[in-house]
């Protein structure tokens, strides 16, 4: 059966907790924390925090009067022991959250996209890996000090040890989005300009040479970067002629969760809102 969903996938957020003190002896005998292990080297955070559920918190007590607490996590992961609550009781601490990070994943079950094109607006660094069985397993597209990472996976292969040998096909198009412009900008949708493609057939008017070339920029699409702007445009039009589009395009998935995405988040941080002056005029 085919389905094809979109959610949060991580979310990471700075703020500002007024009383440290208070804030981490409400955390010592908290059965949501796992860990806390504190540092005396110099760097961004002297406390890090680790939670059952592997989210993690990080607490700055040498900045004073500015961001000094970061925390990091998987909305999907929080239940069980009532994991969500225990989160929200930590945010309540927090005033003026500022989002550092949001990841969405675009899931598709049912789907075969094992020869799956992605191409992006500007040229970006990738990496392609395949299984020991040759098929492909993951392409990653972007850095980690860029503001957007795409991360494309066969999330079927990844969790196949947790699936019934039945199970169909799991793939995942994963954005990092990172470096907001302001909190209007966290759901500005990151697949817009996106082309995801599969080669169908070349027409039987395409030159021998053209056709050559589109198999070795498949194979090795790093190769794109070394191309002349008009050879890329004119390749690039050839191989849409060549190819049919992914569908539901992601872009069109994540506008049908983003109100529902937008209120997920909303709720998670409700308890730090309400610290805010204007939230409590409201």
């Amino acid at each position: 059966m085919k389905d094809v969903t979109c959610s949060i996938d991580r979310v990471s957020a700075l703020a500002y907790i007024y009383d440290l003190s208070y804030f981490s002896k409400s955390l010592e005998l908290n059965p949501y924390i796992e860990s806390i292990y504190r540092s005396t080297r110099q760097g961004d955070y002297d406390t890090n925090i680790k939670c059952v559920d592997g989210s993690l918190i990080q607490v700055n007590s040498r900045e004073k009067g500015r961001e000094n607490v970061r925390v990091d996590f998987n909305p999907n992961t929080l239940h069980g022991r009532d994991t969500l609550a225990e989160m929200q009781r930590i945010i309540a601490f927090m005033k003026h959250p500022r989002m550092t990070g949001l990841d969405f994943a675009v899931d598709y079950h049912g789907y075969d996209l094992s020869s799956l094109s992605i191409s992006t607006p500007r040229s970006m660094k990738r990496a392609v890996y395949y299984a020991p069985s040759g098929k492909l397993e993951s392409i990653i597209i972007g850095s980690g000090n860029g503001d957007k990472r795409i991360n494309f996976y066969d999330k079927g292969y990844k969790e196949r040890q947790n699936l019934p040998q039945n199970h169909p096909h799991w793939w995942r198009v994963e954005i990092q989005r990172s470096r907001f412009k302001d909190e209007n900008d966290y759901f500005t949708n990151p697949y817009e300009g996106m082309t995801f493609t599969f080669t169908a057939s070349f027409p039987p008017d395409m030159k021998a040479a053209d056709r050559l070339m589109l198999i070795g920029l498949q194979e090795q699409p790093e190769l794109w970067n070394e191309l002349g702007r008009k050879v890329k445009e004119r390749l690039r039009d050839l191989q849409y002629q060549a190819s049919k589009s992914l569908d539901p395009h992601p872009a069109e998935v994540f506008e049908l969760y983003k109100e529902e995405m937008q209120a997920q988040l909303q709720k998670l941080f409700a308890p730090a809102y309400q610290n805010s002056p204007f939230y409590q005029v409201l």
